[in-house]
């Protein structure tokens, strides 16, 4: 799948938090990818792995900011919480057959995806005492 791939701009440095952002790429790439095939009895499946991998995520990426004595750690556990619970929303709304554009919901979990780790994400690097080169 071309829309969503994985690019070393990603990278925060920390072999953990971007193998877990690896993994959320893959689900997503998955997901978009069964969008496009056309294969619903496979898209509850891949949101709840989806779910379940952001919501792991997320629970140890704030243990790491709560270790680190990150400023902004309150502010980015608020950000998780909305983001969970808008993929919560969309997913219930998929599963109970209510009216969502799949092509949507993909770009909804791209931009998730991508801008989290772009805008807030980077950010984390220097209170994990991470450098990249």
């Amino acid at each position: 799948m071309a829309y969503l791939s994985w690019h070393d701009r990603y990278l925060l440095g920390h072999p953990a938090l971007d193998a877990q952002h690896r993994k959320l790429f893959e689900l997503v790439s998955h997901f978009d990818d069964v969008v496009q095939m056309d294969m619903p009895e496979e898209l509850g499946r891949i949101l709840d792995d989806l779910l379940l991998c952001a919501i792991e995520h997320f629970r140890y990426e704030e243990e790491l900011m709560e270790q680190a004595r990150h400023p902004g750690r309150l502010e980015h556990r608020r950000m998780h919480q909305e983001l969970i619970q808008q993929l919560k929303e969309m997913t219930a709304r998929m599963k109970e057959g209510g009216y969502l554009s799949m092509k949507s919901f993909v770009r909804f979990l791209v931009d998730w995806l991508t801008n989290h780790i772009m805008r807030e994400d980077v950010e984390l690097r220097p209170y994990f005492g991470t450098k990249l080169e």
